[in-house]
């Protein structure tokens, strides 16, 4: 048995009592829109692809950032290109030094409206999604491979969910069609529902395995055994649960050990390193094996939850956000706000924070490296924060 599983469990009731260190200073911390005329990370999100944008370790030395951007003024009418856009829609890409956030590397590559983002594999490679193509990168920034995401247009509701394993050794695509609801309403139930299924090698982009479901998840992650998955719908199971999916289609859930089915409540599941699964929801966040007892289990305290968590190595970080209730005036209707207040960062095998970093916009991003750095894009400001062992 594994050493990080044998270590005694220590139960925080609330966050406060788990911080080890408060306001850490940041190793550096430049303004994006001043230094690299990016638009600040909390923009005003009007559409879509205003959310598309982030910030990534591709290597413990390189920092990248990037941003979707629409050009000030149209372009020409022209056929589309391999990503589906037509030139209107940018994704600036800006790779940093992680020593001290100078440039190593700016280049833009054209997209659409639809969908754009950048993942991590493993030793520096990265993959760039550019609406309907799949790209993978060297560190040296070579194009060494891509792949098509093809819409085939036969339903309403049709699109594509990409994950890396925590190893960065595969990657897997999920292509979701939505045919028949009981209702017309984005919200009513499925009746009729497929998803294809590719297991893919980062290194090259071949496929290494594929299968066919007919349903579709809310949610998806992958580990490097199987993919995890919410409750596949149309489905008898219980609704807001996470599981394992197989390849013969067989969903089984994965339930960490604070879950009720007295108090059913929708969770967050993410594959973690040695065979380790992370937790969030319902009150509650835990680390934990596959079999036997809790790493690590958490009691959030009031009106906190962990709103994203983001790994690499022996360490990950989550970022706390807090929520508010708010009274309309109008219709005296209740609206939940959320808030993010801090990220905090812990060891595989830890129990306490090994820092807490303060954030103050509505929309942060933020990552971590193998080594437990951490960057985060925070309102215009972006600061890299280094462990100190």
């Amino acid at each position: 048995m594994k050493f990080w599983i044998k270590i005694s469990v220590l139960s925080c009731l609330c966050w406060p009592v788990c911080f080890a260190a408060q306001n850490p200073e940041p190793a550096w911390k430049i303004n994006i829109t001043e230094k690299y005329g990016l638009q600040a990370f909390d923009r005003t999100i009007n559409f879509s692809w205003t959310l598309h944008q982030g910030v990534i370790f591709i290597s413990p030395e390189r920092v990248l950032v990037y941003q979707v951007n629409r050009l000030r003024t149209p372009v020409k009418l022209s056929g589309r290109d391999a990503s589906g856009g037509s030139g209107n829609f940018t994704l600036q890409i800006k790779v940093l030094d992680a020593k001290d956030g100078s440039e190593v590397k700016s280049f833009d590559l054209p997209t659409n409206a639809g969908f754009s983002k950048i993942m991590p594999t493993h030793d520096g490679k990265f993959i760039v999604r550019t609406g309907d193509v799949l790209y993978l990168y060297s560190p040296n920034f070579e194009r060494l491979a891509s792949r098509l995401l093809p819409l085939k247009r036969q339903s309403q509701e049709e699109g594509w969910q990409i994950g890396v394993s925590p190893s960065g050794r595969k990657v897997a695509l999920v292509h979701q069609q939505i045919f028949h609801r009981n209702a017309i309403s984005a919200t009513s139930a499925i009746e009729k529902a497929s998803s294809d299924i590719e297991i893919l090698n980062a290194d090259t982009l071949e496929l290494i395995e594929g299968f066919t479901i007919p349903s579709v998840s809310d949610y998806w992650n992958e580990s490097d055994q199987l993919l995890l998955a919410s409750t596949p719908q149309p489905s008898a199971s219980a609704a807001g649960l996470f599981g394992e999916l197989a390849v013969d289609g067989t969903w089984a859930p994965v339930l960490p050990s604070w879950y009720s089915a007295k108090q059913a409540c929708p969770y967050q599941l993410t594959a973690l390193p040695h065979d380790l699964f992370a937790a969030y929801g319902c009150g509650h966040f835990s680390v934990f094996p596959r079999a036997g007892a809790d790493v690590f289990v958490m009691k959030n305290k009031p009106d906190d939850f962990v709103g994203t968590l983001m790994q690499a190595g022996e360490y990950y970080a989550v970022e706390i956000d807090h929520r508010t209730i708010l009274w309309q005036k109008a219709s005296n209707i209740p609206v939940a706000r959320s808030q993010p207040r801090h990220v905090d960062l812990y060891d595989l095998k830890g129990t306490v924070a090994l820092t807490s970093i303060p954030v103050h916009n509505n929309n942060i991003y933020f990552a971590v490296s193998a080594q437990g750095s951490v960057i985060v894009g925070d309102g215009t400001a972006l600061a890299f924060f280094a462990l100190k062992h």
